[in-house]
């Protein structure tokens, strides 16, 4: 349905500014017509199977980096920062595994060589969310979507490239390790909004638009059952869309792993090659990166976004973010599930570093980089694991889609805890590395099934025409609060030494998005 059909009952104020306008959907375009017969929806070229295969390509481009720069640049940030320190107030040689206590110089002085590594991701994210609120403000007009999206992924892609030759253990390098790793965190934030973005478009090109209904009109009241039938298989198609984007991500971080594991296990160990695998194994993922941009960049079609309006165009995003804030009452089910997700995301991304921190001194510094490199492979297993076994059973179960989301912040919640208990002076709570094994298991798939289950709800609440701005809102709100938690986290280290420490800020925000979750429709 065109946008410039006046019989949609918009007015002139409506058609100005879409986002404004208070939607529901509409049976026929849920593919089931008013006498509750199914009907062949208008499937647009975004709606074919070649342009979701064009997007799953690219979603799978931006895999090999993240996984790489997430799993490996930390882990020789950490090791270099471990290898310039020493013991606090001394010059004794410090541990390589158990509790470790060792400082290294940050600014003026000096801070735990864990805490230098969760500031460098603190100060990474903060940059990210600044320029985030930019690129979604501008993201939904004409065809900026697609040239901002393939313009963040090939830098993100380039900044991998230097890493190689930054193995040299120095402060000099250590610097620009931290340089380039903020910078790729904070390109990532622009093409994950762009990314997400896609999801309601998809399930709308497919015949799911969202024009009004009169509330308490007579047609309203005949639809009332349509939709409700509808609804699972709109929910189903946004599922298997959502799930299928994450899984392409997991495979292209499956091959950057492996390729860290093949280089750990067959280059040399670290006594000769010290951290250079991980950072050769980034750089190699940088180079997967460009090459699957570039093939996704020339496969998929661009979307033709609203017309943007006269004026400074540095000054729109702030008038949209000024618009979406106002737009609260009129779209309170999207701004409660925003909330809670928020949270859920810092909790999870806090918890996720730490215990990847964590398990390299449990199983040791250095001697313990090929299981390390293992482990983190098997976290994108269980991710895929948990996200695809999510698609395959949803549509067999009856339970309301708010069930699922407890279920797995449950299982989220007691991995988290179970860290906290390490605390105690007792022989659980990640002191041993089977402990991680169980934990990644439960943790991963839980989490990424969940990502999967947000991602979906979300989309279905969200306006036409203002995709990228509200998956954005959700980044960048996510980012303006995951920094804090993340400098809070820095800090407890900084005092405490023990990494179990700074699981307990993650552990209070899981819990809380419950309450979101629960007061959804």
């Amino acid at each position: 349905m065109s946008l410039s059909n006046r019989s949609d009952g918009r007015s002139d104020e409506d058609l100005k500014h879409p986002e404004d306008v208070n939607i529901s959907p509409r049976a026929t375009d849920l593919g089931v017509a008013g006498n509750g017969d199914e009907v062949t929806p208008e499937v647009s070229p975004m709606g074919t199977k070649n342009t979701l295969i064009a997007w799953l390509i690219l979603c799978y481009s931006t895999g090999p980096t993240s996984s790489a720069a997430s799993t490996y640049v930390t882990a020789a940030i950490q090791s270099a920062a471990n290898l310039l320190g020493h013991v606090p107030g001394s010059t004794k040689a410090y541990a390589k595994r158990g509790t470790i206590k060792c400082v290294v110089k940050f600014g003026g002085g000096e801070i735990d060589y864990n805490s230098y590594t969760i500031y460098i991701n603190a100060i990474g994210r903060a940059m990210e969310g600044v320029l985030t609120i930019f690129i979604s403000g501008i993201a939904d007009y004409s065809h900026y979507r697609k040239v901002l999206m393939m313009m963040a992924i090939g830098i993100f892609g380039a900044f991998a490239l230097p890493l190689a030759g930054l193995s040299k253990t120095t402060y000099s390098n250590l610097t620009a390790l931290s340089v380039l790793y903020c910078g790729m965190t904070t390109i990532q934030g622009i093409y994950v909004v762009i990314e997400t973005s896609y999801i309601p478009i998809f399930m709308r090109s497919a015949g799911w638009v969202k024009p009004p209904a009169r509330i308490g009109s007579e047609e309203a009241r005949s639809e009332v059952a349509n939709v409700e039938r509808a609804a699972k298989h709109v929910l189903t198609k946004g599922t298997r869309v959502s799930v299928l984007g994450l899984a392409s991500s997991n495979v292209g971080g499956l091959i950057a792993l492996l390729i860290g594991i093949i280089i750990t296990y067959t280059r040399g160990g670290p006594a000769t090659k010290g951290y250079s695998n991980f950072l050769l194994a980034v750089a190699i993922a940088g180079c997967l990166t460009l090459c699957f941009a570039l093939l996704s960049g020339i496969l998929l079609l661009s979307v033709p976004g609203k017309t943007r309006p006269a004026g400074n165009l540095f000054v729109l995003p702030l008038k949209r973010w000024w618009r979406l804030i106002r737009s609260i009452q009129t779209y309170p089910q999207a701004f409660k599930l925003c909330i809670g997700w928020i949270l859920w995301n810092t909790s999870y991304s806090c918890f996720l570093s730490v215990a990847g921190l964590l398990f390299r001194e449990v199983s040791g510094l250095a001697i313990g980089d090929g299981l390390y490199t293992v482990y983190f492979f098997l976290n994108v297993i269980y991710a895929c694991i948990g996200s695809l076994c999510w698609m395959f059973v949803f549509p067999y179960f009856n339970f309301p889609i708010k069930r699922w989301a407890y279920g797995f912040f449950f299982i989220n919640i007691l991995c988290v805890f179970w860290g906290t208990i390490g605390i105690a002076n007792i022989s659980v709570g990640y002191k041993h590395t089977v402990e991680f094994w169980v934990q990644q298991a439960l943790f991963m798939s839980s989490s990424s099934a969940l990502r999967s289950h947000n991602r979906v709800l979300y989309a279905s609440l969200l306006p036409r025409g203002s995709e990228a701005q509200f998956f954005g809102l959700e980044i960048t709100l996510d980012l303006a609060t995951g920094w804090i938690n993340t400098l809070v986290s820095a800090v407890i280290q900084d005092r405490t030494h023990n990494l179990r420490f700074p699981m307990l800020p993650a552990l209070l925000l899981m819990l809380a998005p419950f309450a979101c979750i629960s007061r959804l429709m």
